[in-house]
């Protein structure tokens, strides 16, 4: 283990030892304020948060109203980090308190299909308190989660995750694992907001050519999974936790099905974020392995892929 490591496993630790000390509220504020402080004194990936609502949102907003959104991600992403520490010693009823249901009716939807359900989530609010909400509502669910480059802090999260009741699965397990838990009437968990590494598809994000996951469109549409689009928005003190219409697959596995259903999602992920740009995690850096224009910009639709 390397210097690096072993102070992330650390603070990692410190913060868990810490986190059943205080009240939630005390360690969500706490949060906030050391996401602000992050922001505008050590200025950790600002350049890239600017940047990242520059491409999005073009002339659509001020420079001011950029670095007003920026400023309340980073205290929203500080905020969601520091509850993480405080979740093992809270009680589920405690925390569920603070969460109100909206769309239970299209997540009945899906559930009486009986292919199981693909659900698909973004960096906003809580993640892990959107699968703590999924779990209240009699649904198994399988995180799938990739390897930290730190194991010990990777070991560490997966217990966190485990003694929430999560099932933890690895990205690399095969497909037939995947479709085996659909068949028993799970749900797998995916976040569709990141850039895919390898194999990305191409499709608009913002106006943006940009690569993205194939994964749940090919597996809703080989197994007839539907998709669940979700997403949890912090109001306040609470959290609304929203399931929208089921995006059902159409046709068989083909190339072609497989980059429109993927284009659907993707575009779904784009107006929740419009409307709530403050929530969503900037500091990924989804375009950087986009096609470039001729002046190196990641490439806009208009001008092709």
């Amino acid at each position: 283990m390397t210097f690096k490591h072993r102070i992330e496993y650390a603070i990692v630790r410190a913060g868990f030892a810490l986190g059943g000390l205080f009240p939630w509220n005390c360690i969500s504020d706490f949060g906030a304020v050391l996401g602000r402080f992050i922001y505008h004194v050590l200025r950790v990936r600002r350049r890239v948060v600017l940047r990242n609502l520059k491409l999005a949102f073009g002339d659509e907003l001020t420079e001011r109203e950029r670095r007003r959104i920026a400023g309340r991600s980073y205290a929203q992403a500080g905020r969601s980090y520091a509850e993480i520490f405080a979740l093992p010693t809270l009680r589920r009823r405690r925390v569920l308190s603070r969460i109100d249901f909206e769309g239970l009716e299209h997540l009945e939807e899906a559930r009486a299909a009986g292919k199981g359900i693909l659900f698909l989530a973004a960096h906003f609010g809580n993640p892990e308190l959107t699968a703590i909400s999924v779990l209240e509502l009699g649904i198994p669910v399988h995180l799938l989660v990739g390897d930290l480059s730190n194991r010990a802090v990777d070991r560490a999260m997966n217990e966190l995750r485990g003694k929430l009741g999560f099932i933890i699965e690895r990205r690399r397990m095969g497909l037939r694992a995947v479709f085996k838990l659909l068949r028993g009437g799970g749900g797998v968990g995916f976040q569709g907001d990141q850039e895919a590494r390898l194999h990305g598809l191409k499709v608009p994000f913002f106006g943006i050519v940009s690569l993205t996951h194939p994964g749940p469109a090919s597996i809703s549409l080989r197994t007839g999974a539907p998709i669940v689009p979700s997403y949890q928005v912090r109001e306040g003190r609470r959290f609304r936790m929203v399931f929208e219409a089921p995006i059902w697959p159409e046709g068989e596995a083909t190339d072609e099905n497989v980059l429109a259903l993927t284009a659907r999602h993707t575009a779904w992920l784009e107006s929740v974020i419009r409307r709530y740009p403050e929530q969503w995690f900037w500091l990924h850096r989804r375009w950087k392995r986009a096609p470039r224009d001729e002046a190196g910009r990641p490439r806009r639709v208009e001008d092709g892929a």
